[in-house]
Protein backbone atom coordinates (compact mmCIF):
# COMPACT_ATOMS: atom_id res chain seq x y z
CA UNK A 1 0.00 0.00 0.00
CA UNK A 2 1.04 3.60 -0.58
CA UNK A 3 0.60 6.24 2.12
CA UNK A 4 0.57 10.03 2.32
CA UNK A 5 0.63 12.50 5.18
CA UNK A 6 -2.78 14.01 5.96
CA UNK A 7 -2.37 17.76 5.66
CA UNK A 8 0.15 19.05 8.19
CA UNK A 9 -0.74 16.38 10.74
CA UNK A 10 1.43 13.45 11.80
CA UNK A 11 -1.19 11.01 10.47
CA UNK A 12 -0.47 8.87 7.40
CA UNK A 13 -3.42 7.67 5.34
CA UNK A 14 -3.53 4.94 2.71
CA UNK A 15 -3.80 6.39 -0.78
CA UNK A 16 -6.79 4.15 -1.39
CA UNK A 17 -9.59 5.30 0.88
CA UNK A 18 -12.37 2.77 1.45
CA UNK A 19 -15.60 4.60 0.53
CA UNK A 20 -18.74 3.55 2.39
CA UNK A 21 -21.38 5.13 0.15
CA UNK A 22 -22.43 1.90 -1.61
CA UNK A 23 -23.11 0.20 1.73
CA UNK A 24 -26.30 2.22 2.08
CA UNK A 25 -27.97 -0.44 -0.08
CA UNK A 26 -29.92 2.32 -1.78
CA UNK A 27 -27.99 4.89 -3.79
CA UNK A 28 -25.89 2.32 -5.66
CA UNK A 29 -28.25 -0.63 -5.58
CA UNK A 30 -28.56 -3.45 -3.04
CA UNK A 31 -25.59 -4.61 -0.97
CA UNK A 32 -24.82 -7.79 0.94
CA UNK A 33 -23.88 -6.45 4.37
CA UNK A 34 -22.06 -9.64 5.39
CA UNK A 35 -19.91 -9.45 2.26
CA UNK A 36 -19.35 -5.72 2.75
CA UNK A 37 -18.06 -6.27 6.27
CA UNK A 38 -15.76 -8.99 4.91
CA UNK A 39 -14.45 -6.46 2.37
CA UNK A 40 -13.70 -4.00 5.19
CA UNK A 41 -11.67 -6.63 7.03
CA UNK A 42 -9.88 -7.61 3.82
CA UNK A 43 -9.04 -3.94 3.28
CA UNK A 44 -7.42 -3.81 6.70
CA UNK A 45 -5.31 -6.85 5.81
CA UNK A 46 -4.30 -5.13 2.55
CA UNK A 47 -2.96 -2.11 4.43
CA UNK A 48 -5.89 0.27 3.99
CA UNK A 49 -6.21 2.42 7.10
CA UNK A 50 -8.48 5.15 5.75
CA UNK A 51 -12.26 4.64 5.81
CA UNK A 52 -14.66 7.34 4.61
CA UNK A 53 -18.36 7.40 5.45
CA UNK A 54 -21.03 10.04 6.15
CA UNK A 55 -23.97 10.41 8.49
CA UNK A 56 -26.32 10.47 5.50
CA UNK A 57 -25.17 7.12 4.08
CA UNK A 58 -28.04 4.79 4.84
CA UNK A 59 -29.38 7.59 7.06
CA UNK A 60 -26.91 6.70 9.78
CA UNK A 61 -26.78 2.96 9.13
CA UNK A 62 -23.42 2.85 7.33
CA UNK A 63 -21.59 4.48 10.25
CA UNK A 64 -22.95 1.67 12.44
CA UNK A 65 -21.97 -0.97 9.87
CA UNK A 66 -18.42 0.35 9.65
CA UNK A 67 -18.05 0.28 13.42
CA UNK A 68 -19.26 -3.32 13.49
CA UNK A 69 -16.97 -4.36 10.65
CA UNK A 70 -13.88 -2.75 12.18
CA UNK A 71 -14.59 -4.02 15.68
CA UNK A 72 -11.86 -3.11 18.14
CA UNK A 73 -9.63 -2.01 15.26
CA UNK A 74 -11.83 1.05 14.77
CA UNK A 75 -9.51 2.86 17.18
CA UNK A 76 -6.44 1.95 15.11
CA UNK A 77 -7.51 3.43 11.76
CA UNK A 78 -8.39 6.84 10.35
CA UNK A 79 -12.16 7.06 10.21
CA UNK A 80 -13.41 10.02 8.24
CA UNK A 81 -17.08 10.83 8.43
CA UNK A 82 -19.11 13.74 7.10
CA UNK A 83 -22.00 15.85 8.31
CA UNK A 84 -24.13 18.71 7.05
CA UNK A 85 -26.86 16.68 5.37
CA UNK A 86 -29.92 15.85 7.45
CA UNK A 87 -33.17 14.05 6.72
CA UNK A 88 -36.79 14.35 7.74
CA UNK A 89 -39.41 11.72 8.62
CA UNK A 90 -39.98 11.03 4.93
CA UNK A 91 -36.22 10.47 4.46
CA UNK A 92 -35.93 13.60 2.34
CA UNK A 93 -32.36 14.89 2.55
CA UNK A 94 -31.45 18.55 2.80
CA UNK A 95 -28.52 20.69 3.88
CA UNK A 96 -28.31 22.14 7.37
CA UNK A 97 -25.12 23.55 8.89
CA UNK A 98 -26.74 25.58 11.64
CA UNK A 99 -24.85 25.58 14.93
CA UNK A 100 -27.33 23.35 16.75
CA UNK A 101 -27.53 20.79 13.96
CA UNK A 102 -23.74 20.57 13.60
CA UNK A 103 -23.31 19.69 17.27
CA UNK A 104 -26.16 17.17 17.20
CA UNK A 105 -24.79 15.54 14.04
CA UNK A 106 -21.31 15.05 15.48
CA UNK A 107 -22.73 13.63 18.69
CA UNK A 108 -24.84 11.18 16.69
CA UNK A 109 -21.85 10.11 14.56
CA UNK A 110 -19.79 9.47 17.68
CA UNK A 111 -22.51 7.18 19.03
CA UNK A 112 -22.93 5.26 15.78
CA UNK A 113 -19.19 4.86 15.20
CA UNK A 114 -18.61 3.98 18.88
CA UNK A 115 -15.48 6.12 19.16
CA UNK A 116 -14.50 8.77 21.66
CA UNK A 117 -13.20 11.12 18.98
CA UNK A 118 -13.50 11.22 15.18
CA UNK A 119 -10.06 11.35 13.51
CA UNK A 120 -11.29 13.39 10.52
CA UNK A 121 -14.64 15.18 10.55
CA UNK A 122 -15.74 16.74 7.26
CA UNK A 123 -18.47 19.11 6.18
CA UNK A 124 -20.17 17.19 3.40
CA UNK A 125 -21.67 20.11 1.42
CA UNK A 126 -21.93 23.86 2.06
CA UNK A 127 -25.29 25.19 3.23
CA UNK A 128 -26.34 28.40 1.44
CA UNK A 129 -28.79 29.22 4.26
CA UNK A 130 -26.13 29.24 6.99
CA UNK A 131 -23.12 31.60 7.08
CA UNK A 132 -19.97 29.51 7.15
CA UNK A 133 -18.82 31.55 10.14
CA UNK A 134 -21.73 30.20 12.21
CA UNK A 135 -20.88 26.65 11.22
CA UNK A 136 -17.21 27.10 12.05
CA UNK A 137 -18.06 28.58 15.44
CA UNK A 138 -19.85 25.33 16.30
CA UNK A 139 -16.98 23.23 14.95
CA UNK A 140 -14.41 25.13 17.00
CA UNK A 141 -16.47 24.35 20.11
CA UNK A 142 -16.74 20.65 19.18
CA UNK A 143 -13.01 20.44 18.50
CA UNK A 144 -12.23 22.02 21.90
CA UNK A 145 -14.42 19.38 23.51
CA UNK A 146 -12.44 16.62 21.80
CA UNK A 147 -15.28 15.40 19.59
CA UNK A 148 -13.00 15.28 16.56
CA UNK A 149 -9.27 15.62 15.91
CA UNK A 150 -9.02 17.27 12.51
CA UNK A 151 -11.39 19.08 10.16
CA UNK A 152 -11.87 18.59 6.45
CA UNK A 153 -14.21 20.04 3.84
CA UNK A 154 -16.00 18.43 0.93
CA UNK A 155 -17.32 20.00 -2.28
CA UNK A 156 -16.51 23.56 -1.15
CA UNK A 157 -15.76 26.52 -3.39
CA UNK A 158 -12.44 28.31 -3.09
CA UNK A 159 -14.01 31.31 -1.35
CA UNK A 160 -15.75 29.19 1.28
CA UNK A 161 -12.60 27.15 1.86
CA UNK A 162 -10.62 30.31 2.55
CA UNK A 163 -13.23 31.65 4.96
CA UNK A 164 -13.46 28.35 6.83
CA UNK A 165 -9.70 27.84 6.94
CA UNK A 166 -9.19 31.31 8.47
CA UNK A 167 -11.31 30.32 11.47
CA UNK A 168 -10.24 26.71 12.01
CA UNK A 169 -7.46 25.36 9.76
CA UNK A 170 -8.59 22.45 7.62
CA UNK A 171 -6.38 19.48 6.73
CA UNK A 172 -8.23 18.18 3.67
CA UNK A 173 -10.67 18.95 0.90
CA UNK A 174 -12.74 16.27 -0.80
CA UNK A 175 -13.52 17.01 -4.41
CA UNK A 176 -14.77 15.08 -7.42
CA UNK A 177 -11.77 14.20 -9.58
CA UNK A 178 -11.39 11.51 -12.22
CA UNK A 179 -10.66 11.08 -15.92
CA UNK A 180 -14.06 12.57 -16.77
CA UNK A 181 -14.11 15.37 -14.20
CA UNK A 182 -11.12 17.69 -13.82
CA UNK A 183 -12.60 21.08 -12.89
CA UNK A 184 -10.85 21.05 -9.52
CA UNK A 185 -7.47 21.49 -11.19
CA UNK A 186 -8.37 25.10 -11.94
CA UNK A 187 -8.60 26.75 -8.50
CA UNK A 188 -8.98 24.10 -5.82
CA UNK A 189 -5.78 22.13 -6.42
CA UNK A 190 -3.41 25.13 -6.43
CA UNK A 191 -4.87 26.61 -3.25
CA UNK A 192 -4.80 23.28 -1.40
CA UNK A 193 -1.21 22.67 -2.42
CA UNK A 194 -0.04 26.13 -1.34
CA UNK A 195 -1.94 25.81 1.95
CA UNK A 196 -0.67 22.26 2.60
CA UNK A 197 -4.23 20.90 2.57
CA UNK A 198 -4.57 17.31 1.38
CA UNK A 199 -6.68 16.70 -1.72
CA UNK A 200 -8.94 13.67 -1.33
CA UNK A 201 -10.35 12.74 -4.73
CA UNK A 202 -13.85 11.35 -4.46
CA UNK A 203 -15.73 9.73 -7.36
CA UNK A 204 -12.41 8.35 -8.61
CA UNK A 205 -14.31 5.82 -10.73
CA UNK A 206 -17.03 8.24 -11.86
CA UNK A 207 -19.74 6.40 -9.91
CA UNK A 208 -18.58 3.13 -11.42
CA UNK A 209 -18.35 4.04 -15.12
CA UNK A 210 -14.54 4.04 -14.94
CA UNK A 211 -14.59 0.56 -13.40
CA UNK A 212 -15.53 -0.82 -16.79
CA UNK A 213 -18.45 -2.95 -15.63
CA UNK A 214 -21.24 -0.61 -16.77
CA UNK A 215 -21.57 1.24 -20.03
CA UNK A 216 -22.81 4.68 -21.03
CA UNK A 217 -26.59 4.59 -21.10
CA UNK A 218 -26.80 1.64 -18.67
CA UNK A 219 -30.26 1.04 -17.26
CA UNK A 220 -30.46 1.34 -13.48
CA UNK A 221 -33.24 1.58 -10.93
CA UNK A 222 -34.66 5.08 -10.39
CA UNK A 223 -33.53 4.94 -6.76
CA UNK A 224 -29.94 4.53 -7.94
CA UNK A 225 -28.04 7.85 -8.14
CA UNK A 226 -26.61 6.75 -11.49
CA UNK A 227 -30.06 7.00 -13.01
CA UNK A 228 -29.63 10.78 -13.30
CA UNK A 229 -25.82 10.88 -13.51
CA UNK A 230 -24.25 12.82 -16.41
CA UNK A 231 -21.44 10.26 -16.36
CA UNK A 232 -23.82 7.60 -17.67
CA UNK A 233 -26.03 9.80 -19.85
CA UNK A 234 -25.96 9.67 -23.63
CA UNK A 235 -24.84 13.30 -23.69
CA UNK A 236 -21.27 13.74 -24.94
CA UNK A 237 -21.05 9.99 -25.53
CA UNK A 238 -18.22 10.22 -28.06
CA UNK A 239 -15.83 12.10 -25.76
CA UNK A 240 -16.53 9.83 -22.81
CA UNK A 241 -16.29 6.67 -24.89
CA UNK A 242 -12.84 7.62 -26.18
CA UNK A 243 -11.59 7.76 -22.60
CA UNK A 244 -13.22 4.42 -21.77
CA UNK A 245 -11.72 2.78 -24.86
CA UNK A 246 -8.25 4.07 -23.99
CA UNK A 247 -8.50 2.77 -20.42
CA UNK A 248 -9.73 -0.61 -21.65
CA UNK A 249 -6.85 -0.85 -24.09
CA UNK A 250 -4.32 -0.05 -21.36
CA UNK A 251 -6.01 -2.51 -19.02
CA UNK A 252 -5.53 -5.30 -21.54
CA UNK A 253 -1.99 -4.24 -22.41
CA UNK A 254 -0.85 -3.95 -18.79
CA UNK A 255 -2.78 -6.93 -17.50
CA UNK A 256 -4.43 -4.86 -14.79
CA UNK A 257 -8.12 -4.36 -13.96
CA UNK A 258 -9.94 -1.54 -15.73
CA UNK A 259 -10.59 0.19 -12.41
CA UNK A 260 -6.91 -0.04 -11.41
CA UNK A 261 -5.84 1.88 -14.53
CA UNK A 262 -8.48 4.57 -13.93
CA UNK A 263 -7.43 4.97 -10.31
CA UNK A 264 -3.72 4.97 -11.14
CA UNK A 265 -4.27 8.01 -13.34
CA UNK A 266 -5.73 9.82 -10.30
CA UNK A 267 -2.99 8.63 -7.96
CA UNK A 268 -0.28 9.72 -10.39
CA UNK A 269 -1.45 13.31 -10.09
CA UNK A 270 1.20 14.93 -7.87
CA UNK A 271 -1.35 17.00 -5.93
CA UNK A 272 -3.68 14.14 -4.98
CA UNK A 273 -3.09 12.59 -1.56
CA UNK A 274 -5.67 9.81 -1.76
CA UNK A 275 -8.56 8.60 -3.88
CA UNK A 276 -11.81 7.52 -2.23
CA UNK A 277 -13.39 4.49 -3.84
CA UNK A 278 -16.83 3.14 -3.09
CA UNK A 279 -16.52 -0.60 -2.49
CA UNK A 280 -19.27 -3.21 -2.18
CA UNK A 281 -17.41 -6.50 -2.00
CA UNK A 282 -14.03 -8.22 -1.84
CA UNK A 283 -13.73 -8.57 -5.61
CA UNK A 284 -14.04 -4.82 -6.12
CA UNK A 285 -11.47 -4.32 -3.38
CA UNK A 286 -9.07 -6.78 -5.03
CA UNK A 287 -9.39 -4.97 -8.36
CA UNK A 288 -9.00 -1.50 -6.90
CA UNK A 289 -5.93 -2.17 -4.77
CA UNK A 290 -4.09 -3.22 -7.93
CA UNK A 291 -3.82 0.51 -8.61
CA UNK A 292 -1.02 0.97 -6.06
CA UNK A 293 2.76 0.55 -6.23
CA UNK A 294 3.22 1.20 -9.94
CA UNK A 295 2.88 4.16 -12.31
CA UNK A 296 1.66 4.91 -15.80
CA UNK A 297 4.38 5.80 -18.26
CA UNK A 298 4.61 9.44 -19.32
CA UNK A 299 3.28 8.51 -22.77
CA UNK A 300 0.32 6.59 -21.33
CA UNK A 301 -0.53 9.41 -18.99
CA UNK A 302 -0.22 12.10 -21.65
CA UNK A 303 -2.61 10.20 -23.93
CA UNK A 304 -5.18 9.85 -21.16
CA UNK A 305 -4.71 13.52 -20.24
CA UNK A 306 -5.46 14.56 -23.81
CA UNK A 307 -8.57 12.42 -24.19
CA UNK A 308 -9.75 13.50 -20.76
CA UNK A 309 -9.33 17.18 -21.64
CA UNK A 310 -11.85 16.78 -24.48
CA UNK A 311 -14.64 15.89 -22.06
CA UNK A 312 -17.04 18.70 -21.13
CA UNK A 313 -17.29 20.19 -17.65
CA UNK A 314 -20.20 19.42 -15.38
CA UNK A 315 -20.14 15.64 -15.62
CA UNK A 316 -20.06 15.30 -11.82
CA UNK A 317 -23.69 16.44 -11.85
CA UNK A 318 -25.72 18.23 -9.21
CA UNK A 319 -26.96 16.37 -6.10
CA UNK A 320 -30.70 16.16 -5.49
CA UNK A 321 -30.42 18.07 -2.21
CA UNK A 322 -28.65 21.08 -3.74
CA UNK A 323 -31.81 23.10 -4.29
CA UNK A 324 -33.13 22.70 -0.74
CA UNK A 325 -31.99 24.31 2.48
Amino acid sequence: MEYRQLGQTTISISRIGFGGGPASGHDYGPVDEVEWKAAVRAALDAGINFFDVANVYGLGHVEELLSQALGERRNEVVIATKGGLVWDEQSKVHRDLSKRTVVQSIEASLRRLRVETIPLYQIHWPDPATPIEETMEALVLCREQGMFQFLGLSNFSLDLMRRAHAILPIVSQQVAFNLLCREAEGEIFPWCTSSKVSILAHSGLAQGLLAGRRTIGSTVDRNDVRWRSPYFSESDRQEKQRVLDAVRSLSQELGRPFSAVSLRWVLDHPEVSAVLVGIKNRQQLADNIQSVNWKLSSEERENLNYLSSLCPSGLAGVPAHSART
